[in-house]
């Protein structure tokens, strides 16, 4: 299993490899190759999100990293690889009896991988491997609600086909196979299977039809805890100069195998509302394009679903993201959301001393100011804080935080998903 990193180095050079076999003779290939780097500092009250005996933590970041591309008139490959090396400090004296803050010390490893080919004008083939080291559950799961910090790997493995007809109708199907294991002892490894197929219908330039169906178990090594997911989905995108609106509905149904855990069922949205400014280029919506921030955007939705790991609840959750580029060089931000995460088999004591199923509401929210030294190189301020509101006695937290980052050639895309661009959109 720890051999995923040498995997997707593997499978990007078979897909250069590939790409010379099939290329024309008289078209040259394109290699490019781009460093980047992140470097950062963060203080934050409350390191381990707990209710009492808060700890204040700073945060030593740093990723360098490296992006190779590889492109022929009918094939592109694209590997991004960044080591992330954190170093925690405490703030004042260490707590009686309380862990090493140096204990969480660790080195991380993302390498995402992307590849797609065109055998035919219509058809379209492709490969995406996105591996991830980290101790931050919204990896696993966007609309996580865990705050456990233990070092852990992930990998998703998604190969797809997609075939277009006259520019009217599009299919895709793709299948993701999620690897989730720890580094330390932990009965939540995992593996997932997921089945997606799209089926879309482009009627105008500016209107998206998509019926989406999803199927999907998930096993745990060694917790009772494994179902088997369906759900399918309309959904539709009107778009104007400025603004695009989606809205998804459809219905989810989940099955546990533990007899202990009731089945259910949802019907599962989201509505969004998404404003650029200069206009995003006009055509139509393709699978997997991924949102590229204007000098100015605003975004706003609200969802309901399933999460998918761990203790079973209801999320619903409402999305916020503007900002702002003043002068070409100063870029003003504001993100965040609030969840209300309403359990289903998971109770606890209130501070009361009743018994009662669990139900959380968490905020997060944070604004930065940054300077852009050149188009590709930034110096952001960023504060916030993140608490929660639990009924559960020792379930609710705060924790403030400020952080200044140095950044270089790192964009979201080069993270596959696994970055707070893949949280909010």
């Amino acid at each position: 299993m720890r051999s995923i990193p040498r995997a997707t180095f593997l499978a990007f050079v078979s897909a250069c490899l590939l790409g010379l076999a099939v290329a024309p003779a008289t078209a040259a290939p394109k290699f490019k190759i781009e460093p980047m780097v992140t470097v950062g500092a963060r203080m934050e009250t409350n390191f381990f999100n707990t209710e009492n005996n808060e700890r204040d933590v700073y945060t030593l970041l740093a990723q360098p990293g490296v992006m190779v591309g590889f492109e022929t008139p009918k094939t592109e490959a694209t590997l991004h690889y960044t080591l992330e090396g954190y170093k925690y400090f405490d703030v004042g004296d260490k707590p009686e009896n309380a862990p090493d803050i140096s204990d969480y010390d660790y080195i991380g490893h993302l390498a995402n991988f992307e590849f797609r080919h065109r055998p035919a004008k219509r058809l379209t083939v492709g490969l995406d491997d996105a591996y991830y080291r980290t101790r931050y559950p919204t990896a696993y799961d966007r609309l996580s609600d865990s705050i456990q910090l233990d070092r852990y790997d992930i990998n998703r493995f998604t190969p797809m086909i997609f075939y277009d007809w006259e520019n009217k109708f599009s299919a895709g199907l793709r299948y993701r196979r999620t690897d989730l294991w720890y580094e330390e002892d932990n009965p939540n490894d995992s593996v997932e299977h997921r089945f997606i197929g799209n089926l879309i219908y482009d009627p105008t330039r500016t209107l998206t039809l998509d019926l989406e169906l999803q199927h999907w178990w998930l096993d745990y090594d060694n917790i009772p805890n494994d179902y088997t997911s369906s759900q399918i989905k309309i959904i539709g995108q009107k778009r104007y100069k400025y603004f695009a609106f989606d809205a998804g509905v459809g219905y989810h149904n989940r099955d546990y195998d533990n007899p202990a855990i009731e089945d259910g069922d949802i019907i599962a949205y989201k509505v969004s509302v998404l404003f650029q400014n200069p206009p995003p280029p006009e055509g139509r919506r393709y699978l997997g394009d991924r949102f590229v921030r204007a000098r100015t955007h605003g975004y706003l939705a609200f969802e309901r679903n399933f999460n998918n790991y761990g203790t079973d609840y209801i999320a619903h959750r409402l999305t916020w993201d503007a900002g702002h580029v003043f002068w070409g060089k100063i870029q003003a931000r504001l993100k965040g959301y609030y969840q209300m995460s309403d359990y289903e088999t998971s109770r606890g004591f209130t501070p009361a001393g009743n018994l009662e199923i669990r139900d959380d509401d968490t905020l997060y929210t944070a604004a930065s100011l940054g300077y852009l030294i050149t188009d590709d190189m930034d110096l952001t301020l960023t504060g916030g804080i993140e608490e929660r509101d639990s009924n559960i006695a020792g379930g609710s937290y705060d924790n403030e935080f400020m952080m200044l980052t140095f950044n270089w050639n790192f964009d979201f895309q080069s993270r596959g998903g696994y970055t707070e661009e893949g949280i909010y959109y």
